[in-house]
């Protein structure tokens, strides 16, 4: 059974709980050969609906309708998959017979650092590569 929790420190009365629970743990697991581990991250929020309907009302909508590829367009869903795949957040999962699968984050679970970021990498390989220019004006 995998261990895992999440705690959220808003203020310092949540501190005790977390204690307790790694107090209630760490031995047991540390025996079993597999020690806590511990990550610390500030909270970020998920990116916003706003900017999703930015990156497919106008970015890829824009590369959509500019970018050509050996005489060849192609649509929005095309872009987005060629991007986040070239540019996305992965993560390795282990399979039930010890394969590695390289997993690719939904973009629309990225957090508004990370998916800023990642506008960025697509808008700049779009005008470069493919010689896309955004405006944000439909025509």
């Amino acid at each position: 059974m995998a261990l895992y929790r999440e705690f959220v420190l808003k203020s310092p009365g949540i501190w005790p709980t977390v204690l307790a629970f790694i107090k209630a743990n760490a031995t047991a697991c540390a025996e079993k050969g597999t020690p806590i581990r511990l990550i610390v991250t500030a909270d970020e929020r998920r990116r916003t609906n706003e900017s999703n309907r930015y990156y497919w009302g106008v970015v890829l909508r824009d590369i959509a309708e500019q970018a050509w590829v050996d005489g060849r367009q192609y649509d929005k869903d095309t872009w987005h998959e060629y991007f986040a795949d070239l540019y996305g957040v992965k993560t390795e999962k282990q399979l039930p017979d010890g394969r590695l699968l390289l997993v690719r984050k939904s973009t629309s679970d990225y957090s508004v650092g990370e998916f800023s970021d990642y506008l960025t990498l697509v808008q700049a390989n779009a005008a470069n590569d493919f010689g896309v220019s955004f405006d944000g004006v439909h025509t």
